[in-house]
């Protein structure tokens, strides 16, 4: 038996994904002012899905195909994807969280010091007390400090171009290479600090498993033929074992060292408690967790109505990243105006709300894309008479 494949299973994965990064920037938001209580708070979801980021730096890696372009073709087209998209994002973003906060209250101060604190990448600014007057709008931090994950990308990619083909000729060659890389991590984490500028610290950890994921590709690693029931048994069972590791993790190290988000990489920060070895912890659970969510959702491929929506919402999954903070700011700010009026409950109306209004959008942006193509296909068709 093979399972069934109406969608894509990368795009079901990331539709599944992008909502626990709402989710958890919603907590955030609905926490203020003390929204660093998110970092070191037990978080179930945290616990289950700490490979969040990680499962996007794989694919990355795993998409690659061998020989399809040069290395500046490649490096071109990822500055075309990347860099454009993030210079663009940053303007927007903060003329719309401007206009939405600076009528609510909000100072110029706050807006002008969260767009230098965010140039100077969080870290730095933390370790030089910036700002020193405290005056600072958190809207905007949260919807420019997502933007790491574009430049951590693009830098790590320009590494990963350059030596990819190299690597992935011998074995042994590869994972030397990793186990290098690992060692690197670890080392910044462990004698340099677990949080620095730019978020150099998780590099070499992201550039390591992008190299695997393209390695382990030539196996047909997560979409591997499932031609008898006794195949999908075995699917289910490395699945749950897989997620039963990650959470075993997640656990142990919370009631063992209090240490949260253990493999999570939020912001590409290591554990504060685990520091250097969070590296490797980092990297095996990003491994584990991209097994077990790719799987799942392969497995959902043959529920048409589930796989289809959220194939169709994770096809604009970089949109929701790069959106769905200023939907944040919007609801907390006017909708909710800035006060926590469903208690507990306020991150999961956070959230649903915030995906509301981004399928809307997409739905309206979907139609007119339908409508323009169908005008010019019907421009184009000629008239029989």
């Amino acid at each position: 038996m093979e399972l069934k494949r109406n969608t894509n299973t990368q795009s079901i994965v990331k539709g599944l994904l992008i909502t626990s990064v709402i989710f958890f920037h919603a907590t955030m938001f609905s926490d203020l002012p003390n929204y660093t209580n998110v970092l070191s708070e037990f978080s179930i979801l945290m616990t289950l899905f700490p490979f969040l980021m990680m499962v996007f730096f794989f694919y990355a890696g795993y998409n690659y195909v061998p020989g399809k372009r040069s290395i500046g073709q490649n490096i071109k087209r990822r500055t075309l994807q990347l860099l454009i998209p993030l210079v663009i994002t940053f303007i927007v973003s903060t003329l719309l969280i401007m206009a939405i906060k600076v009528p609510n209250g909000e100072s110029m101060e706050g807006i002008k010091n969260a767009v230098l604190y965010s140039l100077m990448s969080e870290p730095l600014s933390l370790m030089i007390g910036f700002p020193s007057n405290g005056v600072i709008t958190f809207d905007l931090i949260v919807g420019l400090g997502i933007l790491w994950f574009l430049y951590a990308l693009y830098i790590v990619s320009i590494f990963f171009y350059l030596i990819i083909d190299y690597a992935i000729k011998k074995p042994s060659r590869l994972f030397s290479i990793i186990f290098g890389l690992l060692l690197i991590g670890f080392s910044l984490g462990q004698f340099v600090g677990t949080y620095l500028p730019y978020t150099v610290q998780c590099y070499p950890v992201v550039l390591a498993m992008m190299l695997l994921a393209a390695y382990l590709k030539k196996f047909n690693f997560l979409d591997r033929k499932v031609e008898s029931k006794r195949d999908l048994g075995y699917i289910i069972i490395n699945t749950v074992a897989a997620e039963a590791v990650v959470a075993g993790i997640g656990l142990f190290g919370y009631f063992t060292y209090q240490s949260t988000m253990l493999g999570a990489l939020p912001g590409g920060m290591f554990n504060s408690r685990i520091k250097g070895y969070d590296a490797f912890i980092s990297f095996g659970i990003g491994l584990l967790g991209t097994y077990a969510i790719h799987q799942v959702s392969r497995i959902l491929n043959i529920v048409p109505v589930i796989s289809n929506v959220l194939d169709w919402y994770g096809r604009h999954s970089s949109y929701v990243y790069l959106l769905h903070p200023i939907c944040l700011s919007f609801i907390h700010t006017i909708m909710f105006g800035q006060r926590k009026m469903m208690g507990g409950a306020t991150p999961y109306v956070y959230t649903f709300i915030t995906i509301g209004m981004l399928v809307v959008i997409f739905l309206l942006i979907d139609f007119i894309i339908y409508k323009i193509k169908n005008s010019k296909r019907d421009k184009e068709e000629p008239v029989i008479s």
